[in-house]
């Protein structure tokens, strides 16, 4: 367990580092998220169902050109792995089945998605369906998250809704009421795995030429 959070720190670390680089792998100009928001967060929502034949699954969200840091994928919800993103960046992901079977997927065009999805979508954010301004007081980012089911990996927006009123999220005093939360997952899209062989998955940083 130790061992586990000092390898998530690292990799938040240098999440939070690589933000500041220039990825040549973006090109000039913003990126479009669920009801235009201003940020977005991106994560895991693993089901245990989809999960039930895979051994080890990781990924990697490409923040920094030249380095992965992998991350296990466990059949857990973790949308919020990274917060207050403004753009968008490459996926990979890497599984190997019970079976022995492995696959991979590299460098998976998250910003190209998403401007083909969007020209035919539209996803609605809590504020905007009630039609008031956003509250600082416990509305949600949209979360981009994905997850592995047999061969493929799924990508998916996470949007969470906030059922206390506005007015009756915290105390006179400032602390949170307890609040009533839903999530609604919106399928993006469905990516086939590449098959492959040899995945060393206690390689947790890869350095890229």
């Amino acid at each position: 367990m130790i061992k586990f959070l000092q390898r998530l720190a690292l990799v938040l670390l240098l999440a939070a580092l690589s933000a500041c680089v220039s990825n040549p792998s973006m090109s000039a100009g913003a990126d479009y998220f669920p009801g235009g928001s201003q940020f977005y967060s991106y994560g895991v929502v693993q089901s245990k169902e989809n999960f039930v034949n895979v051994e080890r699954a990781q990924s990697n969200y490409g923040m920094y050109s030249k380095q992965r840091s992998w991350l296990d994928i466990r059949a857990e919800r973790a949308p919020g792995s990274i917060n207050m993103l403004q753009a968008y960046y490459p996926l990979h992901v890497r599984w190997k089945f019970k079976d022995g079977r492995e696959f991979i997927l590299e460098n998976i065009d998250i910003r190209a998605i998403m401007r083909e999805y969007f020209k035919t979508h539209d996803i609605r954010l809590q504020w905007q369906r009630e039609d008031r301004p956003r509250s600082k007081s416990g509305d949600y980012d949209p979360s981009l998250v994905h997850e592995v089911k047999d061969d493929t990996v799924i990508i998916k927006w996470l949007i969470t809704t906030n059922h206390t009123p506005v007015n009756e999220r915290f105390t006179s005093t400032g602390a949170a009421n307890r609040w009533k939360l839903s999530e609604e997952e919106f399928i993006v899209t469905t990516l086939k795995g590449n098959p492959t062989s040899g995945i060393d998955f206690e390689r947790w940083v890869e350095i890229l030429k």
